[in-house]
């Protein structure tokens, strides 16, 4: 018996049910939040999000989590922030005031744009914050444990590093009372019983990413370590948060994964905390225009980058289709078109109302559809080529552009009748297809020359008084045949001039229908602008 084709969230949420025997499956995501949120920051929590719906979908209860790690150091100030943040350097970025004084803090200020950034595609997660978990206590008892535990969870490090740790090491930074910063600090000397430390605030500079040199302020201390006094070290946090969230799995990216990386000995450490290593889903990061994004090469895309050329759905499908270990490439000039009639395709496969002929396949476009648009309904009552909807934006009218779409559609036996429904479905795409027209094929006004001689003139002045009398189409399209014929001047040579003058190209629709629907005033104003 052949076994039925299953889609990776679906795969992913069945290992998760057979390997985890919990009251409720927890799928736990995070992002360092310090800049401007970009689609990169949203990767494990929209496919986290598709592997939180299958386990739904089983009946399984389940929870999906997205923790803001804003008591990470602030390392590194980005290109285009105020050069003041270069006093917060080795502050946790919770401590750092906003800049635009619209939040209570620097990094709230890009969470809240994160958070109404994954609303906007239907992601919706518990949200948690660093600074409160720790303040709120959930990390107290297994920093204990971690703390009392510190010279095996050294011996797990040191298997993957070239430098042992010192003798003296802890799992823990301070964060100095004196200067707020945590980078710099080092205890000194620990009393497990009342979980308090002393510690130092070194003035010997620490490098924060190779580039920016941090001074403590030399202040030496005795804090709790508790309660958001401390922060456990990356390597340890990360493990020591799948303890008290029981989390069943964790999508995360390549880096974490490297030889020796946070994985490697997270899982091992997390053993020691008391708890399982969570099922790993390891994913490739984005591409742009087939290099790393980056802001220093200018290519960082957020997700209102990407919706301005598409649905939510649409990006939500473009994630969860194909291998998760494969980078995607985002060409917003060569996917959009082609992610339109894909997801157009797989809505008709989902309604059965078309089969791409192999069942395999057809499970793949279905379960993907089903995962963008979370709650299938009824199909769109419009599937229209997205090259059609260019094409049409091409030789738009400035004003009643949805009116002569509709015409037009008609016309290319593309929709049958002007339904409410349809009419909605054709405004939508029209202003997708119009913004990526406008952005990526149409030509630069400034770079439109158009010089005419007097033959040139004459016709042109003859053919406004044509289109000033004429109010149907294909007469006018005959006068302007004759008008071409008259003046001298090759008929299809004249053609491609008014094409030129009304829409910035060499062949359109036909002229004389064309102008009549479009409104005479604006093509007439066009042409008096060039005699």
């Amino acid at each position: 018996m052949e076994k039925e084709y299953e889609f990776w969230p679906d795969q992913i949420a069945k290992e998760l049910v057979k390997k985890w025997k919990v009251e409720k499956q927890v799928v736990t995501t995070g992002t360092s939040m310090s800049g401007e949120p970009h689609i990169g920051n949203a990767n494990d929590v929209i496919r986290g999000h598709a592997i939180f719906l299958a386990l739904k979908k089983l009946g399984v209860p389940a929870e999906l989590v997205w923790i803001s790690d804003d008591m990470d150091p602030f390392r590194s100030v980005p290109q285009d922030m105020p050069k003041e943040l270069e006093n917060y350097l080795g502050i946790p970025v919770c401590f750092i005031p906003d800049f635009w004084g619209c939040h209570s803090s620097f990094v709230e200020h890009f969470e809240e744009k994160f958070i109404q950034q994954l609303k906007m595609v239907f992601v919706e997660p518990k949200i948690l914050k660093g600074i409160e978990m720790y303040k709120k206590g959930m990390y107290n008892s297994v920093i204990k444990l971690a703390m009392k535990k510190r010279k095996q969870i050294a011996q797990i490090l040191n298997k993957y590093r070239t430098t042992p740790l010192p003798e003296d090491w802890y799992p823990l930074d301070i964060i100095c009372e004196k200067c707020g910063k945590i980078s710099n600090t080092k205890i000194l000397k620990y009393d497990k019983k009342r979980a308090v430390a002393e510690y130092e605030c070194v003035e010997e500079a620490t490098l924060l990413k190779k580039k920016y040199e941090v001074n403590g302020c030399g202040y030496k201390g005795k804090t709790s370590v508790l309660n958001g006094k401390a922060k456990l070290t990356w390597r340890v946090e990360w493990p020591a948060r799948w303890v008290f969230l029981k989390t069943t799995c964790e999508p995360f990216g390549k880096e974490h994964a490297a030889s020796g990386g946070s994985w490697d000995t997270g899982k091992e450490i997390v053993k020691l905390l008391g708890w399982r290593p969570p099922y790993p889903v390891i994913y490739e990061h984005f591409l742009v225009n087939g290099q790393k994004m980056s802001k220093s090469l200018g290519n960082v895309i957020t997700v209102p980058d990407m919706l301005k050329y598409m649905k939510p759905e649409h990006l939500r499908y473009w994630m969860f289709q194909g291998k998760l270990t494969i980078a995607k490439d985002i060409n917003l000039k060569q996917m959009v078109p082609s992610l339109w009639n894909e997801f157009d395709k797989a809505e008709r496969i989902y309604f059965g109302l078309e089969s791409s002929g192999n069942k395999k396949k057809d499970q793949n476009f279905k379960r993907a559809y089903e995962l963008a648009v979370v709650k299938p309904k009824k199909p769109s009552p419009a599937h229209i080529p997205f090259e059609v909807m260019v094409e049409i934006s091409k030789i738009l009218p400035e004003k009643n552009q949805l009116e002569f779409a509709l015409k037009k559609l008609v016309e290319f036996k593309r929709i049958k009748q002007k339904s409410k429904a349809v009419e909605e479905e054709v405004g939508k795409r029209l202003e997708f297809a119009k913004r990526w027209y406008e952005d990526f094929l149409k030509p630069k006004a400034e770079a439109v020359k158009i010089e005419v001689g007097e033959k040139e003139k004459k016709a042109i002045e003859e053919l406004i008084k044509a289109i000033e009398r004429e109010n149907e189409g294909e007469k006018l399209q005959k006068e302007i045949f004759d008008i071409a014929r008259n003046s001298g001047i090759e008929i299809q040579e004249f053609f491609k001039l008014i094409y030129k003058i009304i829409l910035n190209s060499d062949r359109g629709p036909r002229l004389g229908p064309y102008i009549i629907e479009s409104g005479k005033e604006e093509i007439i104003k066009k042409l008096k602008e060039v005699i």
